[in-house]
């Protein structure tokens, strides 16, 4: 029993000593916080690697540039002020032809603008027959109420009308084509202006040659600068716009303070097949004079007669398309008979009747009876008066004539289809073209 004492003793030293040791080394280690947020990314205790010392060799593929001159980032002007270029506004869309415009509820708040007086010229130069008792009095004044006249309205609002204001267009006086900057092509007003149509870039030719809206397929017109002239007191540019159908020479003038010239630019090169985006349409140039010529042969001109500037344009009234009207896209103005002249016009011709006159066997009772056999809309003209228009494969007749010899041609509003003229005794029947090619457009309806 004696010999076991010392071996305890040992054990209970030993153990000691381990508790000891243990206390000591929880009592060296520090607290913590409890953590209060989401903690720090350990990648934020990442220290970045030392620079290497000195410049680093770049390949050469990244080697800069030099500097070319060229521009950089936004101009600023002398003051160091950035200068913002103008986006300008968007290029303007094509009209089609079965298009319900919404309404145009632009505020005109400018009702200032330009108002254009023009008139077109064609070569009524034919005289009446020697020997006839012509009254040339009335054929002058005939020829007056017949000379295609209209109104252009110009609005600094960005908006065109144009008024037909003779009775010689095919389409009823009063009717109007109105045009807007950010649309291509046009719209035509009926005269009570309760009902309009669109036509698109290209229709204004057959329009005004065949009375029909078709479009013609535009091309972009060779443009050829002419110098420059005066008219109206302002200085003019001059240019040609040459197409397959034929060549425009346009005259503008240069007026201060307008844009709404483009529009009746654009009107005058669609008529020449031209794609009315033309740089010869410019902003601030106005065109006061025209001249078509057309391949092979036979041309138009139109002259601007005055110029007037105007602060009270009726701007309501230029809206495209018109407050409240209906769209007929397949429709066109009422159609009136053709017959430009009234019976006591063209009786008024001539101050007698002929004598040794002999009617032909399928002469009407009086008067005349024009039938067109060609494929387009023509024109009876009489002592170079025109008197009446007749569509295509169709008739008409004209009351009025006094029997006796007239000199009786053909045209087409453009004067793309001149037929020369030739003396014809009247009362008679008429024909452009063949009969054979549509014996039935010559019956008696």
């Amino acid at each position: 029993m004696i010999t076991e004492a010392p071996n305890l003793a040992s054990s209970s030293r030993a153990l000691l000593l381990a508790w000891l040791a243990l206390g000591l080394c929880v009592g060296c280690e520090e607290s913590q916080p409890e953590p209060t947020g989401k903690g720090t990314s350990p990648n934020a205790s990442i220290k970045p690697a030392p620079l290497a010392s000195g410049e680093p060799e770049l390949r050469p593929e990244l080697t800069p540039k030099p500097f070319d001159g060229g521009v950089v980032g936004i101009p600023a002007d002398s003051a160091g002020r950035l200068i913002i270029p103008d986006a300008g506004p968007p290029p303007p869309t094509p009209l089609r032809a079965d298009e319900a415009l919404a309404g145009d509820d632009i505020t005109f708040r400018d009702s200032g603008g330009l108002t254009l007086a023009v008139e077109w010229a064609w070569d009524n130069a034919d005289k009446s027959p020697s020997g006839m008792a012509a009254n040339a009095e009335a054929i002058e004044t005939l020829r007056d109420k017949t000379t295609p006249r209209m109104t252009v309205d110009l609005a600094n609002a960005g908006r065109m009308r144009i008024g037909l204001d003779s009775v010689v267009f095919p389409l009823p006086p009063t009717t109007e084509i109105r045009s807007r900057l950010e649309r291509l092509g046009h719209v035509v007003v009926w005269p009570n202006r309760r009902a309009y149509r669109g036509v698109p870039p290209g229709g204004m030719r057959a329009l005004f040659a065949e009375r029909r809206a078709d479009a013609t397929p535009l091309i972009k017109g060779k443009v050829t600068a002419k110098g420059k002239g005066n008219k109206l007191g302002f200085e003019t540019t001059k240019a040609a716009v040459a197409t397959t159908f034929g060549t425009l020479n346009i005259e503008q003038a240069r007026v201060q303070g307008t844009t709404s010239g483009k529009l009746f630019c654009r009107f005058l090169v669609e008529l020449v097949a031209a794609d009315p985006n033309s740089e010869v349409c410019e902003a601030g140039l106005v065109p006061v004079a025209a001249q078509f010529s057309w391949k092979p042969r036979g041309g138009i001109s139109l002259s601007v007669k005055s110029l007037t500037r105007r602060t009270d344009l009726p701007v309501s009234d230029m809206r495209v398309p018109p407050a409240g009207a209906l769209v007929k896209p397949s429709e066109l103005p009422p159609q009136t008979t053709g017959i430009l002249l009234t019976q006591k016009d063209l009786s008024a011709m001539r101050r007698s009747e002929g004598e040794g006159i002999s009617p032909g066997p399928d002469a009407p009772g009086e008067g005349l009876r024009a039938v067109n056999h060609s494929e387009g809309l023509r024109y009876v003209m009489l002592d170079g008066v025109p008197v009446a228009w007749v569509e295509p494969l169709s008739q008409t007749y004209i009351i009025g004539p006094a029997k006796s010899y007239y000199m009786l041609g053909w045209r087409d509003f453009l004067g793309a289809n001149v037929t020369p003229s030739s003396k014809v005794a009247l009362p008679a029947r008429v024909l452009l073209g063949s009969e054979e090619v549509n014996p039935d457009a010559g019956a008696t309806p």
